[in-house]
């Protein structure tokens, strides 16, 4: 095994490789969505959305409980980020290599105060823009639900389970809002979900390693939150994945394909693509 300097220089070292891993993750996000909130493209994307009462609804719902739980989130890892930096007995003082390398400094407490305020910030950049693309996710979900459903309500009505051009038009003209609107927000979101389903594999990689062989802490809380930041990661790589499958499960050429090979059998000349 390891000796104990070589044992504290590679548990250094892996540490600083996922917390680099998390920075860059967290660059991408904040600044993939600061670029679309600044130009304005978010916001014209969001003003273009057509939501009926249902999805009104049921999208308000959803950002009340995706908002209730992002702040939850920034609340726990807030309070673990306090106890690690100022009531661990100097856990997270590895991160203050710069100031501690090249400035001799009695007292650590204003750099554990500036490795807060960044801990904070990366906190923040991180959960938020999760929660908001998965919202976004799930709200383009529930419409093509709803247009799926309107379809089959339509036909249940209609006589000879057959639809007027009014209604084919209709239900043409919805998709392609709902398409128009998906194909705007993957424009900046698959850079989003690219780059964080990447830096959270990697991070998540790394700290699970870190945790299996450097144990340099007796301290059962601070094995409880390394554990914490696994489950973080991989929950956010969870996120990250069912969001971008959900979008892709509605928008695939299979699932247009089959609304319009079902509207193709019963009109015989639809295409709604």
């Amino acid at each position: 095994m390891f000796s104990s300097s070589d044992s504290n220089f590679l548990y250094a070292f892996f540490f600083k490789l996922s917390f680099l891993a998390y920075t860059t993750l967290c660059a991408i996000s904040q600044s993939t969505f600061f670029a679309v909130s600044y130009s304005g493209s978010l916001d014209r994307m969001l003003h273009r959305m057509k939501l009926d009462d249902s999805s009104a609804t049921y999208s308000r719902k959803g950002a009340v409980i995706y908002t209730s739980v992002a702040w939850a989130l920034v609340l726990v890892n807030v309070a673990f980020t306090l106890y690690l930096v100022f009531f661990s007995g100097g856990y997270m003082d590895v991160m203050l290599a710069p100031i501690t390398t090249h400035v001799n400094l009695s007292d650590l407490l204003l750099a554990r105060i500036l490795l807060s305020l960044c801990r904070l910030y990366l906190i923040a950049a991180w959960v938020f823009p999760h929660a908001m693309s998965f919202m976004l996710a799930i709200i383009f979900t529930h419409q093509y639900k709803g247009l799926t459903k309107s379809l089959d309500v339509m036909l249940t009505e209609s006589n000879q389970r057959r639809l007027s051009d009014w209604d084919i038009e209709t239900l043409r003209q919805r998709h392609q809002e709902i398409s128009v609107s998906v194909s705007d927000t993957d424009d900046f979101l698959m850079f989003h979900n690219a780059g964080t389903f990447c830096g959270q594999l990697i991070k998540s990689i790394l700290l699970f390693y870190d945790l299996v062989f450097f144990r340099e802490k007796n301290d059962p809380l601070v094995l409880i939150v390394r554990v914490l930041w696994i489950i973080s990661s991989l929950v956010g790589l969870i996120v990250t994945t069912a969001g971008g499958i959900m979008v892709n499960h509605y928008v695939s050429t299979h699932g247009v394909c089959s609304m319009c090979l079902k509207l193709n059998r019963l009109v015989g000349r639809v295409d709604l693509i």
